[in-house]
């Protein structure tokens, strides 16, 4: 119930007491009690209480402090006890008793309405607060739709850039992996074209010896090595324009097989050749001795038949006749010793010192004259050791069913060959030890499985002689390109060399044979080894290992210092100078290790290029004009004032690997 209704029923209790009260003593009551002219309440109730039979009245509750406000509002009637009746007290009191009874209904209906509008008031507000309460959650749940929809919203943009931004890094590791493959491919025909021009150098130096030898014309392996060379081009112009597969790879692979067996069908052809124009020469020797012997029988036979009077043949005359027999022996003897040196007068034979060919030394002849015995002797043990191993392995180099043998220990060197450089020591020391461990016998992983040198009893011959090889033409190709390629190189060949003396000797071997100069010797045919660009990096590479070290694990000794430098340059310069090719040598020999002769001999090295430019350099302005012979006496004058020579670029610390 509300406060007013409340406060309605607190009023109507004191009435309904009084009213109790004025019926219980309405018999008692016979004149009026209330009016501004009677006396005082207080002496008619002591009058009362006397008369009466000392009723006792229940005392009234201590009234709150509410019925106190109650009271304050109304006026309550004191009734005085009379002892007579009063019908018109008592008609007033019927009536007042109607009106409050009357009162009260209309208290009463005026309660209900309140009530009523209460609870009209009530309902309304319970109606708004429902109302609010219905707008309220709608809007909550609209907000948390929204918020809802803002959040998969914002879900869905995150998943985006997530998508995105993964798509993007799948993007790029599909790129990146592109990338790592073209590398790969591109690194491995840069290996195949590095091979294959190694090949295609080979074929074409054999057949400029056949063009030379003029034997018969080469017109089917020339178109064939055209074909071959343009295939290839085909294969590297498809690589420059992103389009390299591992079709590529094969087809580079078979190209440089195909070289490899068209270089192997003309040396065959080659040496056959060779034999058969030995055996030709030999016949053509053997006819003549015959005719010489012909010639001596009639010439004693005509001097048998002397007339009665002989007349004896004059000193003179037998001078003039024997000349006629001489140049014959003379051709037969320069014929037997080469093929392409043009035939000289035997007076300017017996001149000139005789040139020698490394190939064939066992129809050369050298001139003590100019080049020192232990020369002559080192060489020899070194092309005699060269010799027993190349005659050694033959038969593995010619069973065709060891073709498939030999590309692999061709390929499982060549790969840790070719990428020697001097990146950093652990790529150095991996090379070395790749090209090592197979030499020692150690099992090289191949695409079919697996290759060793002990797979064949020839193997590890056969192996020594590649690797050396493939050192010096090291010299010929990268090294001459780059000459700072020549120290990791000569590294590599010194730890090699002092861990298989065998590797050594072989290497010389190759250098000797390629490079005769180096000896030094003269080769007879001296357009042979005219390419300068050829004989200055294999020079270059010589010159480097007499001062590189080898690893540090190996020790400090070094097994072909710079003795053996001092030793050619001295006896070198006692040779006749060739046009371009002395100058060329001397040249990257003094820029390679000058800077260390100079160190290590001090005065006594400024001695011997004095000695030599007083004395060569005459010798050479006779015959060399060119631009090497230029450079060569630029690089002594700067020595002579400077007193140094520039320290090559490109050499390793000592302690590098």
């Amino acid at each position: 119930m509300s406060e007013e209704s409340l406060d309605y029923e607190d009023a109507r209790k004191p009435h309904e007491i009084t009213l109790q009260h004025a019926i219980e003593i309405s018999s008692l009551v016979k004149e009026r009690t209330i009016g501004p002219d009677l006396p005082e309440p207080q002496d008619e109730e002591e009058k009362f209480t006397a008369s009466t039979h000392k009723k006792e009245i229940t005392p009234k509750k201590p009234k709150t402090p509410k019925d106190q406000k109650i009271t304050t509002k109304l006026i309550i009637p004191l009734i005085k006890p009379s002892l007579s009746l009063d019908y018109e007290l008592i008609s007033a009191t019927f009536l007042l008793r109607d009106a409050e009874e009357k009162r009260k209904k209309q208290v009463r209906q005026h309660v209900n309405d309140m009530q009523e509008r209460q609870l009209a008031v009530l309902r309304d507000n319970a109606a708004r607060q429902r109302e609010q309460q219905h707008k309220l959650v709608a809007t909550r749940i609209a907000e948390k739709q929204r918020n809802d929809a803002l959040i998969i919203q914002e879900a869905e943009k995150q998943t985006a850039i997530e998508l995105e931004e993964c798509e993007r890094h799948m993007a790029a590791m599909r790129l990146n992996a592109k990338r790592q493959l073209e590398l790969f491919s591109f690194q491995c025909v840069a290996k195949y074209h590095t091979v294959f021009s190694i090949k295609y150098e080979g074929v074409s130096n054999t057949l400029s010896a056949i063009k030379k030898q003029s034997f018969l014309p080469c017109i089917d392996y020339n178109s064939q090595l055209t074909e071959l060379v343009e295939e290839f081009d085909q294969i590297t112009n498809r690589i420059k324009t992103d389009d390299c597969s591992a079709e590529e790879l094969k087809n580079a692979n078979s190209l440089c097989n195909k070289m490899d067996d068209l270089h192997n069908i003309i040396n065959e052809e080659f040496v056959k050749m060779l034999k058969q124009r030995e055996e030709a020469q030999l016949e053509e020797q053997r006819k003549m001795e015959e005719q010489q012997a012909l010639a001596a029988a009639a010439l004693v036979a005509q001097l048998a038949q002397t007339p009665a009077e002989p007349t004896t043949p004059t000193r003179t005359e037998h001078a003039q006749a024997l000349p006629q027999s001489l140049p014959v022996q003379e051709q037969v003897v320069d014929t037997q010793q080469s093929t392409v040196t043009p035939q000289t007068p035997p007076t300017q034979q017996r001149q000139q010192p005789q040139q020698i060919t490394p190939q064939t030394p066992k129809t050369t002849r050298a001139t003590h004259s100019t080049v020192p015995a232990a020369v002559l002797a080192f060489y020899q043990e070194i092309y005699s050791f060269y010799q027993e191993k190349v005659e050694s392995v033959k038969p593995l180099q010619t069973d065709e069913n060891m073709k498939k043998y030999r590309f692999a220990c061709q390929k499982a060197i060549n790969i840790p060959l070719n990428a020697i450089s001097a990146v950093s020591p652990q790529h150095l020391q991996d090379k070395f030890e790749r090209i090592f461990n197979f030499l020692n016998g150690q099992p090289h992983k191949t695409s079919d499985g697996q290759v060793s040198v002990n797979d064949h009893p020839l193997g590890r011959n056969y192996c020594l002689l590649l690797t050396a090889k493939r050192f010096v033409n090291q010299g010929e190709t990268a090294i001459s390109s780059n000459p700072q390629a020549a120290f990791p190189v000569a590294s590599v060949v010194v730890s090699l060399w002092k861990l298989i003396p065998e590797f050594g000797k072989l290497f010389l071997a190759y250098i000797f044979k390629d490079s005769p100069f180096l000896v030094p010797l003269r080769g007879k045919s001296i357009e042979e080894y005219n390419d300068l660009k050829r004989q200055a990096g294999i020079t270059r590479l010589y010159a480097a290992v007499m001062i590189t070290n080898g690893r540090r694990a190996e020790g400090p000794e070094h097994p072909y210092g710079l003795e053996h430098a001092w030793r050619w340059l001295a006896n070198f310069t006692t040779l006749e100078p060739l046009p371009d090719i002395s100058a060329t040598l001397i040249l990257e020999m003094l820029q390679t290790l000058g800077f260390n002769m100079c160190r290590a001999y001090g005065k006594q090295f400024t001695k011997l290029l004095i000695y030599i430019q007083r004395e060569y350099f005459a010798k050479l302005a006779q015959v060399d004009e060119g631009g090497p012979r230029t450079r060569l006496e630029m690089l002594f004058m700067n020595y002579l004032n400077q007193n140094q020579i520039p320290e090559p670029q490109g050499t390793l610390p000592p302690s590098f690997w």
